[in-house]
């Protein structure tokens, strides 16, 4: 996939990440750069603390604040919709990505991020594939290994051919499939790879996820939800075939995936999304306060009340129209300042820590959120999520709106809708998909969907005074559903490093 100098760093670091996470023990008697690959494969347990340093490698910071892992992405994915806004030009941090420059920008630091994180991630699951058949282990053991490593390659997959090539389209439209998705990479290798079509890397992503599920079904399930178990392999599933337009597989997958799982309580919905063990999170990272990076994390770009210079200066607030979209009985509500001073005391703002009272420098502004909140202000730590019961319901309930049954879909957002609102059923007694949409909208906010629902929908993205964009910023006031700029650019390094990868 790349040139030598170029493959050596990969093959390199790819190592390091195996084993980013190890026992304490291991890391401090054995240094990282001396370890070979057979000493971080060449055992079950070697094999499972390698993946460990996978999950790891999903929330390490690469090359500085702005490439905090896929929790970066997550922000990034936000800034470029219109439902989280900037008020004001703030730091320079994420600044172009929410002005739609940095992602067409093929020699700058963004595409090349994300581009190498994901494909680190795939390389490290397929040197895990390969390692499992040559150790000893239960069958249970490699059944958990290998249905992780298999789903954590096919949502890596999944996410390098939103972004880096066009929508996947059906029906009358799906002979425009063939067009260059991403490379597809099944096991480790040096050698470079075309890009495989956008119908290509679709099939090997259903591939791997139903082999994933094959293999985690009966098996024991990993304790930390920072794990792929079953439940979160069926929400993969369900969010690809949502994205592909296959309403029934994703609403059948969004409901297995959420079987015997639970909504959290309106307590807990203002609590700050920050803890893991919250009982709707399926998956997310678990971040340490000694993991975390100088500079930069999710919670400090993020958050409402940790005082860094991008949230005191640029507080994150909701598109005016959709927040008045949100009915005044519904929890989510009260997650949005709504501007006036008799509510100002439940918005704060950024904390300074050296009185325990809010900065005097906060930049305050009505719909002004309190959603993500670290739980010690002198410290960027939060726990992220990646996937939660919430986005199931919302999937099937889009799905089976597309596909042809309102009653159906009605009954299936009913249950989040109430949790969150309960005097829903009483005001709202039929669902549109657009209705859909604004509950998917509200409930997601902040939590790295917006873009992709934009462009997996072929919505144009619209930032105008309704939704209280900051016209200094947003560079591109509006993006047709057929703009070239829906496409993130293939890194510069990456096509100087393969003869047969080409642009966009």
């Amino acid at each position: 996939m790349m040139n030598f100098r170029y493959k050596l760093g990969f093959a390199c670091l790819a190592v390091s990440l195996l084993i980013a996470s190890c026992k304490k023990d291991y890391l401090d008697t054995t240094p990282t750069n001396a370890i070979s690959e057979e000493e971080a494969l060449g055992s079950i347990t070697a094999i499972n603390n390698s993946l460990n340093g996978t999950y790891r490698a999903m929330y390490m910071q690469y090359s500085n604040q702005e490439q905090d892992g896929h929790p970066a992405v997550m922000i990034d994915l936000d800034y470029m919709g219109e439902d989280v806004v900037h008020t004001t030009r703030g730091s320079s941090y994420f600044r172009d990505t929410y002005r739609w420059v940095d992602h067409r920008t093929e020699a700058g630091d963004l595409p090349y991020f994300v581009w190498r994180m994901y494909y680190k991630l795939i390389s490290n699951a397929n040197r895990i594939l390969a390692a499992v058949p040559n150790v000893q282990a239960t069958a249970d053991q490699r059944r958990m290994v290998v249905g992780e490593a298999l789903a954590i390659r096919a949502y890596s997959h999944f996410q390098l051919v939103q972004l880096f090539a066009r929508p996947f389209y059906k029906g009358a439209s799906a002979s425009i499939n063939p067009q260059p998705g991403v490379p597809i990479l099944t096991e480790f290798t040096l050698t470079p790879q075309p890009r495989g079509t956008v119908d290509e890397v679709y099939a090997q992503v259903n591939k791997d996820l139903d082999s994933a599920i094959f293999s985690l079904t009966g098996a024991p399930q990993p304790v930390n939800k920072t794990h792929i178990n079953i439940n979160v392999a069926k929400g993969l599933k369900a969010r690809v075939a949502l994205t592909m337009g296959n309403w029934t597989d994703a609403a059948k997958y969004a409901a297995e995936a959420r079987a015997g799982l639970s909504l959290m309580n309106n307590a807990d919905y203002l609590s700050g999304f920050n803890d893991i063990n919250n009982v709707e999170w399926m998956w997310g990272a678990h971040q340490l306060t000694d993991q975390l990076p100088t500079y930069g994390s999710f919670f400090a770009y993020m958050s409402a009340n940790y005082n860094s210079v991008h949230t005191r200066s640029n507080p994150k607030v909701m598109n005016y129209a959709l927040y008045e979209a949100i009915n005044a009985s519904d929890i989510r509500r009260k997650l949005w300042w709504d501007g006036q001073e008799s509510t100002a005391k439940d918005f704060p703002g950024v904390i300074d820590v050296s009185t325990g009272l809010p900065s005097t420098t906060q930049v305050r502004a009505p719909k002004m959120h309190r959603k993500f909140m670290v739980k010690d202000p002198a410290v960027s730590v939060g726990d992220i999520p990646y996937m939660r019961v919430a986005e199931m319901y919302l999937i099937e309930a889009e799905a089976k709106a597309k596909g042809g049954s309102l009653s159906a879909a009605y009954a299936a957002l009913l249950p989040l809708a109430s949790n969150r609102d309960p005097e829903y059923a009483a005001l709202v007694t039929s669902t549109s998909v657009a209705a859909i949409m604004i509950q998917r909208r509200i409930e997601l906010w902040g939590e790295g969907f917006r873009f992709l629902d934009l462009k997996r929908t072929r919505t144009a993205l619209t930032r105008n005074a309704a939704t209280g964009a900051n016209s200094s910023l947003t560079n591109w006031a509006s993006v047709a559903v057929d703009d070239s700029k829906w496409q993130w650019a293939i890194p510069r390094r990456e096509i100087n490093a393969n003869p047969l990868i080409t642009q966009n």
